[in-house]
């Protein structure tokens, strides 16, 4: 049988019970409670995974693994660690960025800790707006049906176009809440929504909520987006004399 060939030695692995030796940093990934209990589950069951390792900067700020180490306190057993001095935010967030289950919210918070005014706008309408997911989030702050490319969110590279415009086309889909309220804030209506009052200057909110308030029985569900501007349109024209096509 060969023997495996060792390499360079680069660095040495720990094990410790002392957690006061662990920071957590306010820009690194938001702890998700529940994923801190999964684990810790886990870990009362079988221990600490001896493949895994935590990694420290010389400051002892956690750099990967907070979740391992909060459920590894939870469950009071041994966390194994290295230490890479020199480590700074830049390869943290680097590292943190190539994790494939870091979702946009944990990049948005992470530029938000950075001090990124586009990031600061997106997380405020994200609070004002809970009810709207991230893809529509930045199409209300595009002012279009444009959606954020993943690696330029990611990159700190977002830019806001016109929030003030943003925020009116949230606040008008809020108005119809009363008159659609299962379907409002679902991804289709959105987008339908937003691709007519992006491209139409001839269409007038305020008129189309006075339909709605006049038969809101019209106000339906739809399975696709072109369904949804055809009955917007629909409404819009209810006794009109001169119809106003938004669909093309």
């Amino acid at each position: 049988m060969n023997k495996i060939q060792v390499g360079k030695k680069v660095g040495e692995i720990f094990e410790t019970k002392d957690y006061s030796i662990f920071k957590f940093r306010e820009d690194n990934r938001v702890i998700n409670q529940n994923h801190v209990k999964k684990l810790s589950q886990r870990m009362k069951d079988r221990g600490w995974l001896p493949s895994s390792i935590i990694t420290l900067n010389g400051n002892g700020d956690v750099i990967d693994g907070q979740h391992r180490v909060k459920a590894a306190i939870m469950s009071n057993v041994p966390i194994r660690y290295k230490v890479t001095k020199g480590t700074g935010n830049d390869e943290m967030w680097e590292m943190n960025t190539l994790q494939k289950n870091w979702s946009p919210f944990d990049h948005l918070h992470k530029f938000v800790v950075k001090g990124n005014p586009n990031y600061i706008t997106f997380n405020n309408f994200v609070n004002q707006f809970p009810m709207f997911k991230y893809t529509e989030v930045s199409m209300f702050l595009s002012n279009s049906l444009s959606t954020i490319k993943r690696d330029t969110f990611e990159s700190g590279d977002y830019v806001v176009k016109n929030e003030k415009k943003g925020k009116l086309w949230g606040e008008y889909i809020l108005e119809l809440k009363p008159y659609f309220e299962k379907y409002y804030n679902k991804s289709i209506f959105v987008r339908a929504f937003i691709k007519i009052i992006s491209n139409k200057k001839e269409f007038v909110f305020e008129e189309f909520l006075h339909k709605v308030k006049l038969r809101p029985n019209m106000m339906k569900p739809c399975g696709t987006v072109d369904q949804y501007v055809e009955m917007i349109e629909d409404i819009y024209n209810f006794k009109r004399s001169k119809k106003v096509n938004l669909r093309f």
